[in-house]
């Protein structure tokens, strides 16, 4: 499933001002399981020192659930990611140009990937 099939399960709901492709639309963050069991997917982001998202959503099988959203700014980021209680991943970046999607996605073998990237 790509990012596009993904994003139309939210229209009904969702904003999706990150569509629009603009350096003042919202970074909108995604859970997406792409396994065959449901997992609980924890975010926490730290944009220059400062804790922006912490959050927990419950994601069913082969489902998609809204992370949350957070202004993009330029400067180092810093993500950790917890599925299942279990920290699966922390990575750190320095972004000087602007994104607006930050998906994680949690694949069938139990790993996770964190997708940065600027939505159409």
């Amino acid at each position: 499933m790509n990012r596009r099939q993904i994003l139309t399960l939210f229209a009904s709901g969702v904003p999706l001002a990150g569509c629009t492709g603009g350096p003042n639309d919202p970074i909108t963050m995604l859970a997406v399981n792409q396994d065959d069991v449901a997992h609980s997917v924890t975010i926490w982001v730290v944009r220059r020192e400062r804790l922006v998202v912490a959050n927990t959503v419950d994601v069913s099988s082969e489902g998609t659930n809204q992370l949350g959203q957070m202004p993009w700014k330029n400067g180092r980021y810093r993500i950790t990611v917890q599925v299942d209680s279990d920290v699966v991943l922390a990575h750190e970046f320095r972004s000087e140009e602007w994104f607006n999607q930050l998906d994680v996605f949690v694949d069938s073998g139990g790993s996770v990937e964190l997708n940065r990237g600027r939505a159409a």
